[in-house]
């Protein structure tokens, strides 16, 4: 898991990463990070392929870290190269 800063986090965004919300759809809609894509943990090894690129950057978090590296772990089984698990939306609450 990586802590990583707000800055650190816009600058992957930037560079073509996408971030990734694996909360629940209710936790998601009561307030996710800017720009990040929901795809719950419970069915990310269904939609993974069809709306995440395996060969560009994935950043990941959920609440409280846990989901995400379970997602982490699921995305790097189905042949994704570049997924990092950033940990819980506590920690980048502040981050706009």
């Amino acid at each position: 898991m990586s802590n990583l800063t707000c800055d650190d986090i816009r600058q992957t965004m930037q560079s073509g990463a996408t971030l990734l919300d694996v909360r629940t759809t209710d936790e998601f809609k009561a307030g996710s990070l800017p720009n990040a894509k929901n795809i719950p943990l419970s069915i990310l090894p269904v939609l993974a392929h069809e709306h995440l690129d395996k060969d560009e950057p994935v950043l990941i978090y959920c609440r409280s870290g846990g989901r995400a590296i379970m997602a982490e772990r699921i995305l790097a089984s189905l042949g994704f190269n570049n997924v990092t698990s950033i940990g819980g939306i506590v920690n980048y609450q502040h981050c706009h």
